[in-house]
């Protein structure tokens, strides 16, 4: 059902943002601002509500005949009102190609009509040749457009609010989603806020920081937008200009011209070599312009500047760098760490190709089926731990607190400061494990706690603790503690890189890289692997080789459901029919009870009726039987991803996660009988001739695509 929101919403969201910068963002505004503040706390509340609703559209012109809203009964009034506090006003001369721009066709050609315009306007021409036309025409007779001027206002949007909702919200977004105002969103239940958050609170100490920052941000924008040479140029200029304040500004300045070098490296090799030497403090442009210089022949600066860094390194990352550059060019290593490592790992799998899409999850499958316990952790893993245990100091008792419900992510973690401000919290909080059942207590504390609140950290779930547990009571406390130490110190250059999966045999653990044939090793990756066997953690890589298994079992499914994937619908019953070396080796099939009402033309197609299910199992009473009956088989199907998809949803709705090869006869059938001209099951069932008998239901279905399965397997 379509959440409505109720009348005055929008004049509602404004006051609490006019409240929050009146309140707690003075020390942020020039007198611009306060001039704006002043003229809306004198309008009247329908002068209020009209500004309030013109801000929150993304035009920036805007027809005076579509502000027409059930809470604002004197529409013209409210618009004469903000007219006289110069709040709003009419498009003018200087804004003409503005307005042409925003007129349809229909009325571009209307208003050219009367003239005689050579040459002569043609009914196939595009918008913009109208548009073109029309501004070359109305350059020295605009008089003709004043007219229109007074059916439009500009959206000043950007002069003084858009500021202010940056303040509050810490970004700018031009995006159409990204656009709708947050708090809307936000009560819409689009996006997740912080519940629990009572107090807002500035995000910025001073007038410079805040606006070096916003001015950062709508270059931001503005680099998204840029279509030409010309616009990089001019965009690259004005930030190099921009002074960034504060560890924020600096990150996102350099981010930029890091874009932008990108951008006009192609067109101007020389000047965007400028735009790095602009950067402050970036490893990134330091190691862009070492490799530059030494590609065009400044071999002796590149090893100066390399010797530099070793000597007093930025961060490890940049270090690893230097070290490897200085080996591989200067002291004539043929082969960089991250190739060597590579090339050295000692643990060689070989997987059934029919994971090439998924190579992490066909390792899993491997050591799964030798009786070892497998997660496939990542990042995930180690972000939600640090979340779990630091959630304290990290969302509760804190210096930098979030500045406002839309705030997930801690401020101390980007800005990399949360060691420093917080050292003492952090360890007192270290102190207080002596063994490994204490941290795992504090986390299944934090955990019961904290449970569903949002954080930029990691995305609450069920099995959110299942390999926290394995790690924690399967690891060296201490080593635990180190590297959640670090993770302290340098989160935002050990936030990613983790290794792949976690493997636990016999209470011994290590974690595993797994690189299918072609792949590389990245230096995240390598800064972080190498953080986590410094501290005492078993990390190994698994350098995987393919073969064809030809003992591979094939589940053929087919589902009936309710109606389509997308929306609430249900499965109604589902068809298995198991195949290895060419023979069925089992089938099953049970009808499930979707708990909906099953649409007439679904029981007409199906012949699957409510009465049919009524005693059904639920997909919660079967989703382990049928998850047993699947494990370690590929998932076929034709158009697999609707099946797949569907029982994924349903696996996820009954707490479990789904995730295994799947294989579409649709697609096999187009490569292996090339030409016909139909693919359908019903078609090819009747064109070799298909054992289909009863079309619509699962079972059958899933007979008749297994059959589809081995011819295809014989061509």
């Amino acid at each position: 059902m379509k959440k409505e929101l109720p009348a005055k919403y929008y004049l509602a969201h404004f006051k609490e943002l006019i409240t929050f910068i009146e309140t707690q963002c003075t020390h942020l505004l020039e007198s611009k601002h306060r001039d704006f503040i002043n003229k809306v706390n004198q309008l009247t509340e329908q002068g209020q509500c009209m500004l309030a609703r013109i801000y929150s559209r993304k035009p920036l012109l805007i027809a005076i005949n579509t502000l027409s809203y059930d809470e604002i009964t004197q529409p013209q009034q409210a618009l004469e009102e903000l007219k006289a506090a110069q709040l709003v006003a009419h498009p003018n001369d200087n804004q003409y190609n503005l307005l042409l721009a925003h007129l349809t066709k229909p009325v571009l050609f209307g208003l050219l009509a009367p003239f005689d315009i050579q040459p002569a306007i043609k009914k196939s021409a595009s918008k913009t040749q109208l548009i073109t036309q029309a501004s070359d025409f109305f350059t020295s007779k605009s008089e003709h457009l004043t007219p229109l001027y007074k059916q439009f206002i500009i959206n000043n949007r950007s002069d003084v609010y858009e500021y202010f909702e940056f303040l509050y919200i810490g970004r700018l977004s031009n995006s159409d989603i990204n656009h709708k105002n947050s708090f809307v969103m936000r009560d819409l239940g689009l996006t997740t806020t912080r519940e629990n958050h009572t107090q807002s609170l500035a995000r910025f100490d001073t007038l410079a920081q805040a606006h070096a920052n916003y001015i950062l941000n709508r270059y931001r924008l503005a680099f998204k937008n840029a279509e030409s040479e010309g616009d990089y140029q001019q965009l690259a200029t004005a930030v190099i200009e921009q002074q960034a304040v504060g560890v924020l500004a600096v990150n996102l300045k350099n981010k930029l011209l890091l874009q932008l070098h990108q951008q006009l490296k192609k067109v101007d090799s020389a000047s965007s070599f400028s735009i790095l030497e602009a950067c402050e403090d970036s490893a990134a442009a330091i190691e862009i312009q070492i490799r530059e210089q030494y590609r065009q022949g400044n071999k002796e600066w590149a090893k100066t500047q390399l010797e530099k860094i070793i000597d007093n390194p930025l961060n490890d990352d940049l270090l690893y760098f230097a070290d490897d550059f200085l080996m591989r060019k200067f002291n004539k290593q043929t082969r960089s760490r991250l190739s060597t490592m590579l090339a050295e790992t000692q643990c060689v799998l070989e997987i059934d190709e029919i994971y090439r899409g998924d190579v992490e999850q066909g390792v899993n499958e491997f050591y799964t089926q030798q009786g070892l316990t497998v997660f496939n952790t990542e990042n995930t893993l180690w972000q939600s731990l640090f979340g779990l245990v630091f959630w304290q100091p990290l969302y509760i008792d804190t210096p930098t607190a979030p500045c406002n419900e839309f705030d997930l992510f801690p401020q101390a973690l980007k800005t990399d400061s949360f060691y420093q401000t917080q050292s003492a919290q952090i360890e007192e909080l270290l102190a207080n494990w002596h063994s490994s059942n204490d941290l795992l207590k504090h986390v299944y504390k934090n955990a019961a706690s904290y449970f569903a609140h949002p954080n930029g950290l990691f995305r609450w779930h069920n099995e959110l603790l299942a390999p926290i547990e394995v790690l924690i009571l399967n690891s060296p406390l201490p080593v635990l503690k180190n590297h959640l130490k670090n993770m302290t110190m340098h989160f935002m250059q050990l936030k990613d890189g983790y290794p792949d999966l976690m493997v636990l045999n016999s209470h011994k653990l290590h974690f595993e890289e797994v690189k299918a044939p072609g792949d590389k090793l990245r230096r995240n990756q390598l800064t972080t692997i190498d953080c986590l066997k410094a501290t005492g953690f078993n990390v190994q890589i698994a350098a995987v080789k393919w073969f064809k298994n030809p003992n591979r079992i094939y589940s053929v499914v087919d589902i009936e459901t309710t109606g389509s994937l997308k929306g609430d619908n249900r499965i109604t019953e589902i068809g298995l029919v198991q195949l290895q070396h060419g023979e069925v080796i089992e089938r099953w099939s049970t009808l499930v009870n979707p708990q909906q009402r099953i649409p007439k033309f679904i029981v007409s197609l199906t012949g699957i009726t409510d009465a049919m299910v009524y005693n059904a199992p639920t997909f919660a009473e079967i989703v382990d039987t049928l998850l047993e009956k699947l494990k370690g088989s590929i998932f076929v199907a034709h158009n697999v991803n609707f099946d797949y998809g569907f029982i994924r949803k349903e696996c996820e709705m009954a707490g479990h996660r789904f995730k295994m090869p799947k294989m579409c006869t649709v697609v096999e059938s187009r490569k292996a009988f090339a030409g016909l001209k139909s693919y359908s099951l019903g078609n090819l069932s009747a064109h070799f001739n298909l054992n289909l008998t009863d079309h619509h239901r699962a079972l059958a279905d899933a007979t008749a695509t297994a059959e589809l399965l081995k011819l295809i397997q014989k061509v």
